[in-house]
């Protein structure tokens, strides 16, 4: 397969199941390298972006497909997650562009971790670190980490209870720890020792923080 194309924000894929005639879709929501680390954007030291610089934020449609034209009323399965980037080299599975939609980025939503960083316990949610007053991050269960397109699409499969179209490296706890989200009683108690509504949207809360997501998408 000739993969001379490049993916970019609103572009709508197709994975291609190893081993199988099947194919799942997705929508590339941010591109850390081409958005973040724009020369036309300030980088913050302090966000997680570093961590995922080679990836891309996806969204996951609901859906095993005999082909891989584009499905019609697409429903999200997996709202966002962070993934090897899709129309990279490393990844294994044939993959391609299905179409584009327009990306409402009010409504965009990044992985939340708490991690250890310039000596305290933040919470990292996009360009958002912010302190809080726990002491250990190891008390909560998330972690700094992508996966490879391979390994999503198999978790995609296993959510739509088809375990037997599951092919290789398979870790379904993994997914969970990438997103604080997966860990509401925790996540609660976070944002209450933060003082903040866990239900703001980010593009809200960020706004307020004086990060404005709508810079990455106002550039073309």
């Amino acid at each position: 397969m000739m993969r001379k194309e490049k993916l970019n924000y609103g572009d709508i894929f197709y994975l291609k199941l190893d081993g199988f005639d099947k194919f799942i879709f997705g929508q590339i929501l941010f591109d850390v390298e081409k958005q973040y680390f724009s020369l036309a954007i300030d980088q913050d030291e302090g966000s997680y972006f570093d961590v995922y610089e080679e990836c891309h934020l996806v969204k996951m449609f609901k859906g095993i497909y005999d082909t891989n034209q584009l499905p019609k009323n697409l429903e999200s399965l997996i709202d966002g997650v962070f993934v090897y980037r899709i129309d990279s080299r490393s990844n294994r599975l044939s993959w391609g562009k299905a179409g584009s939609a327009a990306i409402d980025y009010k409504t965009i939503e990044f992985p939340e971790i708490i991690g250890e960083s310039n000596g305290s316990t933040k919470l990292l949610r996009g360009e958002l670190h912010l302190d809080t007053t726990f002491r250990d991050a190891d008390e909560f269960n998330t972690s700094w980490s992508a996966e490879y397109p391979e390994v999503l699409a198999n978790e995609c499969v296993c959510l739509q209870d088809r375990k037997d179209l599951i092919s290789g490296e398979h870790y379904s706890d993994s997914f969970k720890e990438m997103n604080l989200r997966n860990f509401p009683e925790q996540r609660i108690k976070v944002y209450n020792d933060l003082k903040i509504d866990s239900e703001k949207k980010y593009y809200e809360l960020a706004k307020e923080m004086g990060f404005d997501l709508a810079r990455f998408y106002n550039n073309e």
